[in-house]
């Protein structure tokens, strides 16, 4: 989208005066950045609440907050009128590549057969359940059992974020990490017009999922916006939940010797991996395997370290990892008093790919709303290495 009109902005509520103005003059701009990305829509209305202290922000946050909120609601419209094309015809949903069924079914049941654990490689084919006419085919050609064992499979590998974290749709609605409304699951259409949702029908005995199973097909959907063609070439990939980490490499050092200083005699890698893995969730013990957090700990085996125990002063790791938060909030004009949670929901938990293959490891991370306010940083995010970490070079996409 290259050109935002808007006809008519309705204002309500007791801050209408100052919203107007800030529609005037900043909010244009901001509805430009944030929607550089998507393609041409129309709608008619779209209502969109600021759940917000209005006079909290200058008037630039503030546009940047309200372009956030109406992307919010405009992908959640562009999902819906686009379904019917999904439905019906089998796309490419990275990068131009057009499905190939059988391959993508010899990967399927390669997964099918692996035991699930966080942080695990899976074959590239898989992303082509991105596309819901793929995912159709390939349930039917599997049957419900199997589709359900997958799904259980790629959500212990993926363990999807919140529905807003996936699909880059962030909400400005709230500031302490509300949960938020998922967006609709694809759904086939039949011939006789009905319509036929087999990420949802696919169950069985202890297929239940802790999210919605077309959330998790969401996530591979983010995944495939960031794998290109050469990429695509590699028979595995690689998936990190907390690929924002990079954005705090300033302080990762410095957080990580102090989670060493605290814990003596502990294998140092694993307390930097407990301690980065507190940067993105300290309530997720998993995410010491998450692939970039290993990465980034400077652990060179491909085995995770076993077992997993937590930390005895888990809690100063915690504190350490609200500072580096706070410190990393501190430079973004407008959001110097966000929560930790916000942060971390805000810019930390994203979805990225990693490329080991590549020298330096290369990693893509999908790009957020709000990212429009790193240009306020005073440093850049290009190419990172810890003192025990090889280098890693770093992009965003799209």
């Amino acid at each position: 989208m290259t050109d935002v009109a808007v006809d008519t902005v309705r204002l309500r509520g007791p801050h209408a005066r100052r919203l107007a103005r800030v529609a005037a003059r900043a909010l244009p701009a901001a509805l430009e950045r944030v929607l550089e990305d998507v393609g041409d829509i129309r709608v008619d209305e779209l209502v969109v609440r600021l759940d917000l202290d209005v006079t909290a922000y200058d008037d630039e946050t503030l546009a940047v907050l309200w372009a956030d909120a109406v992307r919010a609601q405009l992908m959640g419209v562009r999902r819906e009128s686009a379904s019917v094309v999904r439905r019906t015809s089998v796309g490419a949903p990275s990068g131009g590549r057009v499905p190939e069924l059988p391959a993508v079914l010899a990967a399927v049941r390669a997964m099918c057969g692996s035991v699930p654990e966080p942080g695990m490689p899976f074959p590239s084919a898989v992303l082509e359940l991105a596309d819901s006419g793929t995912a159709q085919a390939v349930a039917d050609a599997i049957g419900p059992d199997a589709w359900a064992s997958l799904l259980r499979t790629l959500y212990h590998a993926l363990r999807p974020p919140v529905p807003a974290q996936a699909t880059g749709a962030d909400s400005a609605a709230s500031r302490d990490g509300a949960d938020q409304l998922p967006p609709p699951t694809p759904a086939a259409t039949e011939a006789d017009g009905t319509e036929r949702r087999p990420m949802d029908e696919a169950s069985s005995e202890g297929a239940e999922l802790p999210c919605r199973p077309g959330e998790v097909l969401d996530v591979l959907a983010v995944l495939a916006q960031l794998v290109d063609e050469r990429t695509a070439a590699v028979q595995s990939v690689a998936v990190t939940r907390g690929a924002g980490l990079v954005l705090l490499y300033p302080w990762l050092a410095e957080h990580c010797r102090r989670a060493e200083d605290l814990h003596p005699g502990l294998d140092g890698t694993a307390v930097r991996e407990a301690a980065l893995a507190s940067l993105v969730d300290p309530g997720d013990p998993t995410l010491a395997d998450d692939r970039l957090v290993r990465l980034l700990a400077g652990r060179t085996s491909p085995e995770p370290a076993v077992p997993r125990v937590p930390l005895p002063r888990q809690d100063e790791v915690a504190e350490s990892a609200v500072q580096v938060l706070t410190s990393f909030a501190a430079l973004l004009p407008g959001f110097e008093r966000s929560s930790a949670t916000y942060v971390r929901d805000g810019w930390i938990v994203r979805l990225g790919v990693l490329d080991h293959d590549l020298d330096p490891v290369l990693l893509t991370a999908a790009a957020r709303p709000l990212d429009v306010l790193l240009t306020h940083l005073p440093y850049p995010v290009g190419l990172i290495k810890l003192p025990w970490s090889p280098p890693l070079t770093v992009r965003f996409r799209p």
